[in-house]
This record gives C-alpha cells, structure tokens and sequence, in this order.
C-alpha cells in the first residue's frame, strides 16, 4: 500500500509540473508554454541565437515570438530585428471586425477600424530635425591653429539635438548643414587664410570634413584692417548618434576674437534634415 501511495504521490507531482510548465523540442521550458521552433536550445535559460526561433505563452496570457519575456498581449521585438507583423487583406466589415481592428488596404495603406467604419492611418512624415544658432561669445580664435567654436545660443532647436557645440543626428538621413562665422576687425597679413569648417565624427559613406576657405594673397600697401569673415554648406549622411561641430582656421597673424556686433547675429548655424 504504501508502494501505491508513493506512485501516487509522484503521479500527482509530475502532473502538476506537466500543467505548469510545458515545452514542445525543448526538455527546458521557460514559460508556461515554450516551443523550440529548431529544437537548438542547448542550455538554461537559451542562448540569444537560439531565442529568435521560439515562441512562449506566459501565465497571463502573453505571446512571445523569438523573446522569452513578452511585454505586452503579442511581442515579436527579438533581438534581430525582425519582428514584423504581415497584415492581410479584408472584406471584413468595419462592425464586425471590431473597434481596434488594423488591415492592409489594397490602396498600399494600413486601416483602423472604430467599430463603424474603418479609416486610412495618416502619411505624414516624422517631424524633422531642424536647428538655428548665433553666437555672440567672446571665443578666441587663435593664430595658425583650428578652434572648435562653441557658446552657441540656439534660436531653435525642434527635437533638442544640439548643446550648444555639438549637433547629435537623431536617427538615420541626410542633413544639409551651414556655417557662417565673421571674426572682429583686425590686421589681415599678407599670404593668409581663413577656413570655415564643418565636421562629422563618422567617414562612413561621408566626407568628413568640408573647407570653405578665403584667402588673402598678398596686398599693395604694407598693413590691411578689416573685418573677415567665411561660410561653408554641406551636405551629411548620418547614422543616429552621429554628431557635427564648427570649427576655424586662420593665420591672419595674430589672434582674433568673433566679431559680436549685432548680437552676434553675422555668426550663425542652421541644420536642416531632408
């Protein structure tokens, strides 16, 4: 009797962990139910390889395609990125498929429905990224060397991208950038230079840097005075986190300082993304 018992006893357990946990092609599952869609896993908890090709169901209910911990009623986010929804189709009434209801038209458009009628999702375009700056700073520029110009007063800034030095892309594009810089009055030697320069931190499909430069070769009389001044366009291709700076070159003979007449106004930056 008390053999029977004991059979018993494990019967009643080994049930109750069938019940609460059950994997198809893995011995392992992480959930309550757990298929191993290429029967790969190997190890406790599955490596991240092998997670792309599973999919759970959690005890509340959640389904996870290629992820273990699904976050909502349906995850497909897995770590390769390919967690993509394919919508099909539908003659469905707007009524019977429900309010919250999302089809793909045959107008190449994704629909909604509101439980009466469905409706097109808008087209527009993410906002873009746009900045404009002057600089009415004291910098010092000095004599035969590159300074990076900072003390920027940004006048707009739309999604927050730039810091006052350094311009961050926010995802992935094209950027048309331009800089404008005019340096105080000043001695002007003979056989100098003055280069405005826009940088990127990345070369990857880019030139990195742009030069505009305004030489200055040589003169009829021994001294000039004068105010100086550069601008430089360009055109950037961007991967998010990827960031721009302004810098000036001159060997005008001595050091200068930004011109700040006209509340610096003559100094400026714009980026605009296409």
């Amino acid at each position: 009797m008390k053999i029977k018992n004991l059979y018993k006893l494990l019967f009643f357990f080994l049930s109750f962990f069938i019940q609460a946990q059950t994997g198809i092609f893995t011995k392992d599952p992480m959930q309550t139910f757990h298929i191993d869609g290429a029967k790969d896993n190997s190890s406790v908890p599955p490596s991240a390889p092998q997670i792309l090709n599973d999919i759970v169901v959690t005890s509340d209910g959640k389904l996870g395609v290629g992820l273990l911990n699904p976050k909502t009623k349906v995850d497909v986010r897995s770590a390769d990125q390919k967690g993509i929804i394919g919508l099909g189709t539908s003659t469905q009434t707007a009524a019977a498929a429900g309010g919250g209801a999302i089809r793909y038209s045959n107008g190449n458009i994704i629909q909604y429905s509101d439980g009466v009628s469905w409706h097109s999702l808008p087209m527009a375009l993410p906002p873009k990224a746009v900045v404009l700056a002057n600089n009415n700073s004291s910098l010092a520029l000095t004599n035969n060397a590159t300074t990076l110009v900072n003390g920027w007063s940004v006048v707009t800034d739309s999604q927050s991208n730039f810091n006052g030095t350094t311009f961050t892309a926010p995802r992935n594009g094209f950027y048309i950038v331009s800089f404008s810089i005019t340096l105080a009055d000043g001695n002007i030697a003979q056989n100098s230079r003055i280069e405005t320069i826009i940088e990127s931190n990345t070369a990857t499909n880019n030139i990195q840097t742009y030069r505009s430069v305004n030489s200055y070769p040589a003169w009829d009389v021994n001294t000039v005075n004068n105010i100086v001044g550069g601008n430089c366009t360009a055109i950037f291709n961007l991967s998010a986190g990827n960031t721009i700076q302004f810098k000036v070159f001159h060997n005008f003979g001595g050091n200068r300082s930004i011109n700040t007449a006209n509340t610096g106004t003559n100094n400026s930056i714009s980026i605009y993304e296409l």
